[in-house]
């Protein structure tokens, strides 16, 4: 499965009793920067989640600035951008531990459990569309996608080749067009 890896934290979100909790490297509260986050919770459809995502902030074009996302970092306070989460994995759901379960399953688990919003939705991603996926991608100014096994584990820290980061790299455009000759 292809989809985009988008440029942003990685976040852990815990969800419970329509409450969330955001859990960043290195970072002691990311709701002091992102307090609109806090309305994850509610659209969470069971308690007892853990969902894997990435945490960006969003330009006037909505499209992921890492500008942005270093100022909110640096300055809680300045709320310029959009915060926007992309959730691509689930850990629990329902209280319950589903990290054996194949990507396939969690991910289909995830994608009834979270209610997406314009600013938060769950990836999306194309089977065996590599090729596809990458030149959308190149076209929007990304520089990477991810490629996961569907009947993968989930795991924590290195991924032991259950997914990859594959750099996008824009075709050069031709300095002239091909000739072709029939005969």
């Amino acid at each position: 499965r292809f989809e985009p890896w988008w440029p942003g934290m990685r976040v852990l979100l815990f969800g419970r009793g329509g409450e969330v909790r955001l859990q960043v490297e290195q970072l002691a509260d990311p709701l002091t920067a992102f307090p609109e986050l806090r309305g994850v919770g509610g659209l969470l459809g069971e308690d007892g989640a853990i969902v894997d995502g990435t945490l960006m902030v969003l330009d006037a074009d909505g499209r992921p600035d890492a500008d942005l996302l270093r100022e909110r970092l640096a300055y809680p306070e300045v709320r310029n951008g959009e915060a926007a989460f992309v959730a691509s994995d689930l850990a629990w759901a329902g209280g319950r531990d589903v990290t054996r379960r194949p990507f396939e399953q969690r991910l289909e688990r995830l994608q009834s459990l979270l209610r997406e919003t314009d600013w938060c939705m769950v990836a999306r991603g194309y089977v065996g569309e590599g090729l596809a996926v990458a030149d959308a991608l190149a076209a929007m100014g990304l520089d990477a996608m991810s490629a996961r096994h569907l009947g993968s584990p989930y795991r924590r820290g290195p991924s032991g080749g259950a997914w990859l980061r594959v750099p996008v790299v824009p075709a050069p455009v031709p300095s002239r067009r091909p000739t072709l000759a029939l005969i």
